[in-house]
């Protein structure tokens, strides 16, 4: 019976491909050479994010989504990254790639539904990571100019972080070294401004993988931490603006 149906199935597979037309989108030949083979690439990236949150003449600070009141404070979010890859087929790169990143949270004041109230809570959070990448473009209407592309990353990361309250005797809290390893997918767009100069945004789509970190707090207590995960991801506050240069 299994066979029977697994028969059936093949011959309506190939009944279906014989009667296949190829549909003309307009789209052009996504195979088209957008960078040859045998070129090299070096790219700059950037992004950064700050929010600030205070209140006029003594009054309460801002409300977001209307759960959380009362908000006072700031974030700030930066990160720079440098990558070189050779190209190894038309439109197929392999490189690595090596990005900082800077995340700082101070709130003043904030209040979750009158449940919950934070005041003098500060996060600090610095990151190292290197990543092994692949990228393929996808250039559109046969274009020489503008393409869309795909890059996977393999990355490992070293960092840390500070969770603390500034406290007469100084700053007291928990500190952290965290390492993780991620798998992430990272789409875009790129459009060459002179022969060899390209713009492009990218943001973060997919990312999976593990991390663990060893805490302190008080400079006495110690404690190890870890976890897997797998993330959909995609965000206008991940946007990632950079510049390449290939040659």
């Amino acid at each position: 019976m299994k066979k029977t149906i697994l028969v059936m199935l093949a011959a309506a597979m190939a009944a279906l491909s014989l009667q296949a037309r190829t549909i003309d989108r307009g789209l052009g030949n996504p195979g088209a050479e957008y960078i040859p083979a045998g070129s090299w690439q070096f790219g700059l990236f950037g992004g950064y994010n700050n929010y600030n949150s205070n209140g006029i003449n003594g009054t309460q600070g801002s409300t977001f989504l209307g759960i959380v009141n009362n908000i006072t404070g700031q974030v700030n979010n930066f990160n720079v990254s440098a990558s070189a890859a050779y190209f190894v087929a038309r439109n197929m790169s392999v490189g690595a790639r090596f990005t900082y990143g800077n995340t700082g949270v101070d709130v003043g004041s904030a209040d979750l539904m009158t449940l919950l109230q934070l005041e003098n809570k500060h996060v600090k959070m610095e990151s190292f990571i290197g990543a092994v990448t692949y990228r393929a473009y996808l250039p559109l209407f046969n274009s020489k100019v503008f393409a869309l592309f795909g890059e996977a990353r393999l990355s490992g990361k070293i960092g840390y972080t500070k969770n603390y309250e500034q406290q007469e005797r100084g700053k007291v809290g928990t500190y952290a070294d965290v390492y993780s390893v991620s798998l992430g997918l990272y789409p875009g767009m790129s459009f060459f401004v002179t022969d060899n100069i390209a713009v492009e945004i990218s943001l973060p789509l997919l990312e999976g993988g593990y991390e663990w970190n060893r805490q302190i707090t008080g400079g006495e207590k110690k404690s190890n931490q870890s976890h897997g995960f797998v993330a959909f991801q995609p965000g206008i506050l991940g946007l990632n603006l950079g510049i390449t240069f290939n040659f």
